[in-house]
């Protein structure tokens, strides 16, 4: 099924609710351009806890940062 759908001055569309529903697009999407148009994905829902589950832990080893570049205009955040 074809539908026709304007696309709004602040780039955005608005897909066919029954489409939206069908295919559980709620929350966030995830847009992949292809040379034959854009593929429009639901995005995974995974928890914060498995996003950082393999970062570094506190008190783990840190490198220093080389400050041998900074100048006094520099700022470090």
């Amino acid at each position: 099924m074809v539908k026709v759908t304007a696309i709004e001055s602040d780039h955005t569309i608005q897909l066919p609710p029954e489409w939206v529903e069908e295919l559980g697009l709620h929350g966030f999407i995830t847009l992949e351009k292809r040379p034959e148009g854009i593929v429009v994905r639901r995005c995974s829902n995974i928890p914060w806890d498995e996003v950082f589950a393999d970062k570094l832990r506190v008190g783990s080893h840190v490198m220093a940062p080389d400050l041998s570049e900074v100048s006094g205009d520099d700022h470090l955040f």
